[in-house]
């Protein structure tokens, strides 16, 4: 077939520039993000219930829900929260199912058949299955005192589809805007005047609202449709007929009340550098490429700031075009730099212009790989980038090899077709099983479970591509060249000059090949069990380094956001937390090294920073801040420990804060977590508080926060049994009446043009209740129902409170009450810190029956990342082992090969403790990337070496040669591909530098030590086996 292609030379070419031009087209097509998009398979389920406690929630809503969910099959875990008047439930699916869309149409018909049982006053659950898209950029409008909000915010309702018809745009996320309503509002005192009670006007309201529409009719052989318009205005809801007074005459709903078509009452409030804001977040959709998306929303962005009423201001706060820009700026620099160097380091050994066919092999072999990322849904980002990096010195390895046994056949006299030919047959089979190793060693970071693997998954796809690319060029690319270089040189009338050694410094690598050959080699196959051994002893020393080099899963980035959380006391009102997060504005403004705040009170900062920050549940004592700092002034993790030991100082009324900045990975959930978990809550909670005082007391602990407690303030009133019986009036009764001094009962939403209104009725209580207010709530018997009592009845006759408090929260992790401790340390190391308070923690569980604790967080997801990446490790061993087996028809040939892995990631944990470089996700990445690395070099000598053998030579001769006719391929391979990777693992990127050094140490150890222990082992086991052939025989005589 090789010849076939060399004559066909026109054809072959052919072939290629068209592989290259839709590899083109591929390439400049592929959407580009910061990071790989991570769509775990979650879902949300939320219910809204008026009034009830997070006990009535959990009881009424949450187990339901949860049962009806739980018992789907192929539903992985199941948690919860359930608050005052809020349920809220998240599944999440086992991981490679291909039935998702089945499963969630299951479950939600299950729900819906749940929320049949629920209470009349409980709303229907909402199901989402949507992660939401990645976050394009952030906008604040700044209102000033001549702005309004209600004229800003009707202003940004009216643009909200503009920027949503846009393809790229598939969300947009408004802070610190107030819905619309329709709010009733009824007089106690005209009621009872009137002998009316609110539950006659709910009914009169729905009565009027909630018609069905009356659909067509046939009249004289036509269809018409029937309509019943129903009031739609404040002013025509208030003309409602609610009942009639003492003389016949009709009482209208604005005899006892009012309608008002109004803002919601706030429960949220945002700032931008101590200025009124409401914060604009644009989400991308799925497919969507960040630059693109950003130039299709700039021009509309312009319209929009255009417009803005007088006194309003746009801002644009975040946006990761920038982000992405400068990360790719970077990257390509990169990118370049690794080309020119790996160019650089074929030119010393290679002529130019095979240096220069070897370095076109590399754009050739990433375009056509380019073909496969659209199929496998990669991107351009940052994981796909430095794929490609890191494939540069992979890439040049197979064309190095067939170069170098072309020029070896040459230099045999061999005519330059069958050089090319000949060259090629004799190294296509290790360079096949070495491009099988490679494979095989990435193919299984695709199985890595969970949000780590999403986040990786670009990586072996770029790799794989590229690797299988690269080995069809070498294979066929450059023998061709070669072929035709040599034809010409020889029409030319050119002779070979069979002294001369292609490359800037080629007599430099023969003088090292025959020293290596002649010298070291001659020694090492005298006393193979002192050089393996030495060599093996070695790379075990290197293990020896782990419990030194220190620990960091995810490194911090280089990014100048940080995100602070503040809570005050449970109860406190939104304005309490937007006055208190003012005067922090203003301090944090005050600082040298800040340059914006953005402060949410009662809301979130928007989700769409990478590893999870941002978002979290959020009331109305909540507070979140992001805050951009000066990166030339201080790094955000040291203003950031900084804050975290000086805010409860600084501030009263604070009972916990959290700072925390962008990683550059996935998110992993807190440094350290502490699960409580049982049947009562209240002996749940005592034993978190005892252990989260555990964990506040250790060092390094700077801050500590539990996500449920028992300091929520209630008033809990008692029925007078008797005295509503003998007044005829019933709990539920009672118990809406409480409900309309408070927030009040929905309505359901009434049609007005193209929008639904949501509605609500309360009393006039202006949002205080007295007990004034209780006494002029009357029961009346012709209101409520048959009472042996003649006058009407006061609310407070019927009722008497106390104040008391009731639970914040009442979480549940797989259907089980569970409430988690978690706390932040700053830089001390989180397993000392685990170390010390596991035996308190521990035994503070012991001392509570009916309770179980468990230590987790970031350490124990670390552990099963870590444990998922080394079953992958060994599933790459056995792969490669095979692999190797297979053509040498050997196990002990495999297991030689294998002793460069073993050595490989010694050099690694050595490289990573001389640099004090994190030992962590990326830098496992680069010790499996390593497995398929370098066992080039050794399946270069091992086949070498068997080919002699087979012609017919003593081993000790074929080893020495085999030394010699491969130094110059692996000291090439080695440094092309270490040398490529120089600028990564030097560079300023915090999360591919421990790669990058993982890799290039990990490389250059190995090759060092693979040059010795690789034919040492090989000597002993041809040694051992020439005995054990000798025995036999003598045996058998």
């Amino acid at each position: 077939m090789i010849e076939q292609i060399i004559k066909k030379r026109k054809i072959t070419i052919l072939f290629f520039i068209m592989l290259c031009l839709v590899g083109g087209l591929a390439f400049l097509q592929l959407p580009q993000k910061e990071i790989p998009a991570i769509d775990p398979p979650v879902a949300q389920i939320n219910t809204v219930y008026p009034g009830a406690s997070a006990e009535a929630v959990e009881s009424s809503l949450t187990n339901p829900l949860e049962e009806s969910a739980a018992n789907v099959q192929g539903i992985a875990e199941v948690t919860s929260v359930s608050s005052p008047g809020f349920s809220s439930i998240t599944l999440e699916l086992e991981e490679g199912r291909s039935d998702t869309n089945e499963i969630w149409t299951e479950i939600e018909r299950n729900i819906n058949e749940a929320a049949r049982s629920f209470p009349e006053d409980a709303e229907a659950p909402s199901f989402s299955n949507s992660t939401g898209g990645q976050g394009l950029a952030i906008y604040q409008v700044v209102l000033n005192d001549n702005a309004g909000l209600s004229e800003v915010q009707s202003y940004i309702e009216s643009w909200e589809r503009n920027f949503t018809q846009l393809p790229s745009i598939t969300e947009v996320g408004v802070e610190g805007d107030l819905e619309r309503e329709l709010r009733f509002t009824l007089d106690p005192e005209a009621l009872a005047d009137d002998s009316l009670s609110a539950g006659q006007v709910i009914g009169a309201v729905s009565g009027e609202t909630s018609t069905v529409p009356p659909g067509e009719w046939q009249i004289d052989d036509r269809n018409q449709r029937v309509e019943l318009p129903g009031a739609s205005t404040a002013e025509e809801l208030e003309e409602i007929i609610v009942g009639a007074d003492e003389q016949g005459d009709s009482l209208r709903l604005s005899d006892v009340g009012r309608v008002e078509d109004t803002l919601v009452p706030p429960v949220s409030s945002v700032s931008h550098n101590g200025e009124q804001a409401l914060s604009l977040t644009f989400f991308l959709a799925e497919d969507a490429s960040v630059p693109a998306a950003q130039e299709e929303l700039d021009p509309v962005i312009e319209d929009f700031e255009a417009g803005l009423p007088e006194g309003a201001a746009l801002e644009e706060l975040y946006t990761q075009a920038d982000l992405v820009s400068e990360l790719f700026t970077g990257l390509a620099f990169s990118f370049a730099l690794a080309f020119l160097s790996v160019f650089l380091i074929c030119a010393i050994g290679l002529s130019f212009s095979t240096a220069a066919a070897v370095g076109i092999s590399i754009p050739v072999s990433l375009t056509i790989a380019a073909i496969v990322l659209p199929f496998a849904n990669v991107g351009l980002d940052q994981i796909s980038l430095i794929a490609f990096i890191i494939s540069l010195g992979i890439l040049v390895d197979d064309a190095i090899v067939v170069n170098e046994n072309i020029d070896r056949r040459l230099k045999l006299g061999d005519s330059p077709f069958r050089a090319a030919t000949l060259g090629v047959r004799q190294v296509a089979v290790s360079v096949i099983v070495s491009t099988l190793t490679v494979v095989f060693t990435f193919f299984p970071l695709l199985l890595l479970p969970g949000s780590a693997g999403a986040f990786i998954r670009p990586l072996p796809v770029v790799l794989i591509a590229a690797i299988i690319a690269s080995t069809i060029v070498a294979l066929t690319i450059m023998p061709l060249f070669r072929a035709a270089q040599e034809e010409r040189a020889l029409r030319r009338q050119k002779k070979r000059r069979k002294s001369s050694s292609p490359g800037l410094l080629g007599s430099w690598i023969d003088k090292g090949a025959e020293l290596y050959s002649t010298g070291i080699l001659k020694k090492v196959v005298k006393r193979p069990i002192l050089f393996s051994a030495g060599g093996l002893l070695l790379g075990t020393a290197a293990y020896a380094l782990v419990p030194f080099t220190p620990v960091e899963f995810f490194p911090d980035t280089d990014r100048e956001e940080v995100f602070i959380e503040a809570s005050l006391e449970e109860g406190t009102t939104l304005a309490d937390t937007k006055e208190k997060a003012e005067e922090i504005e203003t301090w944090l403004l005050e600082q040298e090294e800040i340059r914006s705040v953005s402060s949410y009170a009662g809301t979130e900062v928007p989700r769409i920073f990478n590893s999870g920050n941002g978002g979290g549940a959020t009331g109305e004592n909540d507070m979140q801040f992001l805050v951009y700092i000066d990166g030339s002034q201080a790094a955000a993790r040291d203003v950031m420990n900084t804050w975290n030991n000086d805010w409860s100082e600084t501030f009263s009324g604070i009972v916990s804060t959290r700072g925390s900045i962008v990683e550059s990975g996935p998110p992993i959930g807190a440094p350290i977590a502490v699960e409580v978990s049982g049947e009562n809550m209240d002996d749940i909670l005592q034993t978190a508080e005892q252990i989260e005082q555990i964990l506040a007391e250790a060092e390094g602990v700077q801050e500590t926060e539990a996500d449920a407690n028992d300091n929520l303030s209630a008033l809990s009133y008692e029925v007078d049994e008797e005295a509503a019986a003998a007044a005829g009036v019933d709990k539920e009764a009672i118990s809406r009446e409480l409900l309309l001094l408070g927030e009040g009962v929905p309505l359901g939403t009434l049609q007005q043009g193209s929008r639904q209104v949501d509605m609500r009725i309360s009393y006039n209580t202006a949002g205080t209740v007295s007990e004034e207010d209780l006494e002029n709530i009357a029961f009346s018997p012709q209101a409520e129902g048959p009472s042996a009592e003649e006058e009407p009845v006061a609310l407070s006759e019927l009722i008497a409170g106390e104040e008391e408090t009731s639970f914040s929260a009442v979480p549940h992790i797989g259907t089980e009450r569970t409430v988690t401790v978690r706390a932040y340390p700053g830089n001390e190391n989180v397993e000392d810190i685990e170390a010390a308070v596991e035996a308190p923690i521990l035994e503070a569980g012991e001392e509570m029956p009916g309770v179980n604790v468990s230590i987790g967080g970031e350490t124990s997801e670390r552990a099963d990342v870590f444990i998922d990446i080394g079953q992958i490790f060994i599933l790459v061993v056995f792969l490669i082992f095979i692999v190797i087996a297979i053509p040498f028809y050997s196990l002990m040939l495999p297991l030689i090969v294998l002793s460069a892995v073993y050595l490989s990631t010694a050099g690694a944990i050595l490289g990573l403790f001389l640099t004090q470089t994190g030992l962590g996700f990326m830098s496992m990445m680069g010790a499996v990337s390593l497995a398929g690395i370098v066992i080039r070099n050794g399946l270069v000598l091992i086949d070498f070496i068997e080919q002699r053998l087979k012609e017919g030579q003593p081993v000790e001769q074929a080893v020495q040669e085999a030394g010699r006719e491969r130094f110059r391929p692996i000291l090439l391979t080695s440094l092309t591909t270490a040398v490529g990777l120089l600028p990564i693992a030097f560079g300023n990127n915090p999360l591919f530098q421990p790669l990058g050094i993982a890799i290039v140490s990990g490389l250059v150890f190995s090759t060092l030590l693979t040059l010795l222990v690789v034919p040492a082992l090989y000597m002993i086991k041809h040694k051992v086996g020439s005995r054990r052939k000798k025995k036999s025989l003598q045996t058998a005589e």
